[in-house]
């Protein structure tokens, strides 16, 4: 039997009701500045107005990350909804939900396939400059850094 779990990182209800739909206008400056927000979603915010990150679109029923590949770019999912599949485990995920990065970063393969169910848009994170970033990093920050991961990947 399926286990079904949703997991939508950043609960949009906030920004969609103070009408933002850019995230570098005006209102979404004031709203980041302000005390009001989580951290998780003053982070989607800057993320999703970074011009570091280039943005990419999906049709519904398309497979972004396949179990057992190795993931080539992580997403970060800025609207829309998606399924993910682990075994026996099925994953409702949206807006604010971070995919392959952790994978990305060590270079394993994936343990769970993702699939579109309705059009989405997504900042794309190249691993190549996550690279670069981790390797100007201090050694202790590289070691805290290579902890999270494997903690988030359940490695040993």
């Amino acid at each position: 039997m399926s286990q079904i779990h949703s997991s939508f990182a950043v609960d949009l209800e906030k920004l969609t009701n103070a009408g933002i739909r850019d995230p570098r206008s005006a209102a979404a400056m004031e709203l980041i500045q302000s005390k009001s927000l989580t951290s998780d979603q003053r982070l989607f915010l800057s993320l999703w107005g970074s011009n570091l990150l280039k943005t990419t679109l999906f049709e519904p029923k398309k497979k972004i990350i396949t179990a057992g590949q190795l993931v080539e770019v992580g997403y970060l999912i800025i609207s829309g909804s998606l399924v993910g599949l682990e075994g026996e485990h099925i994953y409702r995920l949206g807006p604010g939900t971070v995919l392959g990065l952790a994978e990305g970063i060590v270079n394993q393969p994936s343990k769970m396939t993702v699939i579109t169910a309705t059009a989405v848009q997504a900042r794309l994170i190249p691993f190549h400059k996550i690279d670069s970033i981790i390797s100007a990093l201090p050694t202790e920050m590289q070691g805290i850094l290579q902890t999270i991961v494997k903690r988030t990947l359940a490695l040993n």
